[in-house]
C-alpha cells in the first residue's frame, strides 16, 4: 500500500485494557500511525479539537470508537461527532465486540465510515479504510 498521507488513529474506549491490546495488535500488524486514545467518550469532540490545535489536520483524524461504553455508549457519541460541523466528516470506525447485523444497522444508520467487529486483523482495518467514500487516508505500514 502506498504511503502518500499520515493519519492519527484516535481510539475511545472506557477500557485500558482494550486500548493497549488494539495498540498492541496494529503495532504487530505493522502500522506505524499516530496512535491518541481516549477512555472518556464525552471527551471525544474536545480530543478532536486539541489534536487540531497541536497542528494535526482534521482530515488526517480517523476515529476508532467502541459501541458499549457505561456513561456514553459508542452510539450517542457517533451522533455528536456527525451533529458538530467541524468534525461531522471525520472518518470514524465502530468497534465492538457485537457481531450484530441490529447494532451494525444502527451504526451504519448514525453514519459510521466502518464497522469492525473485535479482536481485528491488519487486514480487516485496511479493508474498512479502503471502503471509505474518496478515501484520503492512508495508514502507514513499516515493511517488514
Amino acid at each position: 500500500m502506498p504511503n502518500t498521507s499520515e493519519i492519527t488513529l484516535v481510539m475511545v474506549d472506557d477500557n485500558a485494557d482494550e486500548i493497549f491490546l488494539t495498540r498492541r495488535q496494529v503495532r504487530r500488524d505493522g502500522i506505524v500511525n499516530n496512535f491518541v486514545s481516549e477512555k472518556k467518550p464525552e471527551n471525544l469532540l474536545a480530543t478532536l479539537s486539541h489534536l487540531g490545535k497541536t497542528g494535526i489536520d482534521k482530515s488526517k483524524i480517523m476515529v476508532l470508537l467502541d459501541i458499549n461504553m457505561p456513561r456514553s455508549n459508542g452510539f450517542e457519541t457517533l451522533k455528536k461527532v456527525r451533529s458538530d460541523r467541524e468534525f461531522k466528516d471525520v472518518p470514524v470506525i465502530m468497534l465492538s465486540a457485537s457481531d450484530d447485523a441490529a447494532d451494525m444497522f444502527e451504526a451504519f444508520d448514525l453514519g459510521a465510515s466502518g464497522y469492525i467487529v473485535k479482536p481485528f486483523k491488519a487486514d480487516e482495518f485496511f479493508a474498512a479504510l479502503t471502503n471509505l467514500p474518496d478515501v484520503k487516508y492512508q495508514l502507514i505500514r513499516q515493511v517488514q
